[in-house]
């Protein structure tokens, strides 16, 4: 098995998990896990609407992460490193980018 998918899929598990929590609206506004910002700690509903924005998309994310995984045979041991990392960043980025969005537009 591809060494580099290996450690990504923990990461992205990982992720994953800590989303869960945050896509069921569990994670009171804190300082220390969450989607942080001026606005988010400043409004309960801020807090809330962005972080079960992030949860969801983050879920989504990693399932498409392993998808896409499987269907480009990626987690073989001749499979590319480079599109593991790329699919990963990918994963990682789009539940940020839409958080922050969702943050700044109000709704989600």
């Amino acid at each position: 098995m591809n060494e580099t998918f290996v450690y990504l899929s923990i990461g992205c598990l990982v992720l994953m998990a800590l989303a869960i929590p945050l896509a069921w609206q569990r994670i009171k506004p804190n300082r220390f896990y969450g989607v942080r910002t001026a606005i988010t700690l400043r409004d309960e509903a801020a807090w809330y609407r962005a972080n079960r924005v992030f949860g969801v998309a983050m879920l989504l994310c990693g399932a498409a992460f392993f998808l896409l995984s499987a269907l480009l045979g990626n987690w073989r041991e001749r499979g590319s490193p480079a599109i593991s990392v790329v699919l990963f960043l990918i994963a990682v980025s789009v539940p940020a980018l839409a958080a922050l969005v969702t943050n700044k537009g109000g709704e989600a």
